[in-house]
């Protein structure tokens, strides 16, 4: 695609690429190939414009990622260059767009409708399936030129958009940029759905609806179901309900007496009796209470553990409280059972980002490097948790142990996985222990794209240490952001 001067001039392309280089995709690692480039944004968003003023063919890569529930959910990986313009173009746009719906709480939507009513009154609960995959580009220009009046700056959108969804239907997921024009899209049905008198309440692709009785509430579903396909979209069906306000509240009050429950079991089991002098020969029974530190560590150890052992067929309320009680457990004394670490993972992929936090956090450096180890052994890797390991693993400290030589020759093997952004990845992280030569990473650079070359380069910056210079000199001079990564990682 090309770039228009007169649309060029009017992107705040430097903001954009400060933003692309510091924040990793949402629940992605921080890839290299951005990384690397966190002190050469005002490069990267130079470079960006021209090569889009001069006719850019932009390269992407698509991970397939974990979602709830069952099936994968694919992320198209940009290089930095087209997320830089991407997220220039949205930036563009954002004011004249409608509010977030996620600046909201997703606790609002939650009890939205609940106070009020009777008997008779419904909550029709919904989500759009795949929503991201099925947005029409057609469809979504005609709402972001309605919205902002901003013909060029939307057709520049759409033809990058083309260049990565060719039959001219879905927008990448994982980007907050993209999650800005999903909003404007899903406005449609929500007007169209308020203009039919109906009561409703929406956080990103969620619905809820309040309605009068049964009746109601299931013409409400086939209204929706109608003007969802008008937008080229579907509901999830095994996200659509209709429940009565109790039916809906028992759940919400289990999750808030859960918590309690636990800290009040842990209370009890951590209290000890203690024998105080209170005369030279006559002592009294104590009951001494514990620390509420010790209190709320042994209960979310609990959460944790009847998680884990809950039956992995059913969706338990303890899992609501995963995310939250392993970040209070990483400042534990004890360690949570790498049984029950990978007993979460294998129950719920989507998980592994808490679980790798969970290891970064911890100290034992030899006990991480071998739950790395047994990740990688775990039925079911996908490229995305390949690259969560290989995140994690650069991140833990030098030990000469099993679990590390395990690691290691894991990246080795990986070397030849088939994602290039996997492959980038794993010599990131051989190239810390001079585990790669030079012309290994020098075949990656040639068979890789734009959105990986970058952190390639990296790495060789990385074997420059090792006074190996032939070779890397000659990939540090590919492009400038190239030779920005190759220094970043020279100097670091």
């Amino acid at each position: 695609m090309r770039l228009s001067a007169s649309v060029s001039e009017l992107l705040q392309m430097n903001s954009a690429a400060k933003m692309v280089v510091a924040t990793p995709l949402s629940r992605m690692p921080h890839l290299i190939s951005d990384r690397s480039l966190v002190d050469a944004a005002d490069a990267l968003a130079s470079y960006s414009k021209a090569r889009f003023r001069s006719a850019y063919v932009p390269a992407g890569e698509t991970i397939f990622m974990p979602k709830k529930g069952y099936g994968p959910r694919p992320v198209v990986v940009m290089g930095p260059e087209s997320r830089t313009l991407y997220q220039s173009l949205v930036d563009r746009m954002a004011a004249a767009l409608p509010a977030p719906s996620r600046a909201g709480r997703w606790s609002d939507h939650e009890v939205f409708g609940l106070s009020g009513g009777n008997s008779d009154t419904r909550i029709v609960d919904f989500d759009i399936a795949a929503c991201y995959e099925y947005i029409d580009h057609r469809l979504l220009g005609e709402e972001l030129v309605i919205q902002t009046l901003d013909t060029d700056t939307v057709e520049t959108l759409l033809a990058l958009l083309v260049e990565f969804f060719p039959r001219m239907v879905g927008i990448p997921q994982a980007m907050e940029a993209s999650d800005l024009i999903a909003d404007a899209y899903l406005g449609r049905l929500e007007r169209s759905l308020t203009r039919s008198d109906y009561n409703l309440h929406r956080y990103a692709d969620d619905f809820r609806i309040v309605a009068s009785n049964w009746g109601r509430a299931h013409e409400a579903i086939e209204v929706a179901v109608s003007f969802a396909r008008t937008s080229g979209l579907v509901l999830a069906d095994g996200k659509t309900h209709v429940r009565s306000i109790s039916q809906v509240r028992a759940p919400i009050e289990e999750r808030e007496s859960l918590l309690a429950r636990y800290r009040a079991e842990a209370d009890d089991n951590l209290r000890s009796l203690d024998y105080v002098q209170v005369d030279y020969d006559d002592f009294e029974v104590v009951e001494i209470a514990p620390e509420p530190d010790e209190v709320d560590f042994e209960a979310h150890l609990r959460i944790v553990e009847d998680w884990v052992k809950s039956d992995r067929e059913q969706r338990s309320v303890h899992a609501r409280f995963g995310s939250i009680a392993l970040r209070v457990l990483q400042k534990s004394p004890d360690r949570v059972s790498d049984d029950w670490l990978l007993g979460i993972v294998e129950r719920d992929p989507v998980r592994l980002p808490e679980i790798i936090a969970y290891l970064g956090a911890r100290d034992e450096a030899e006990e991480n490097w071998s739950a790395l180890d047994r990740l990688t052994r775990m039925p079911r890797e996908s490229p995305w948790s390949r690259l969560w390991v290989a995140s994690l693993a650069d991140q833990l400290p030098d030990e000469d142990c099993a679990g590390q030589k395990a690691i290691l020759s894991w990246a080795t093997n990986s070397l030849n996985d088939q994602h290039e952004t996997v492959r980038a990845e794993v010599a990131w992280l051989l190239g810390g222990y001079e585990a790669i030569s030079a012309k290994r990473v020098a075949e990656l650079f040639v068979g890789a794209s734009d959105v990986t070359q970058i952190g390639l380069a990296a790495t060789a910056g990385r074997l420059r240490k090792s006074g190996m210079t032939a070779i890397p000199t000659a990939i540090r001079t590919e492009t400038t952001l190239t030779r920005a990564a190759f220094d970043w990682a020279a100097d670091g």
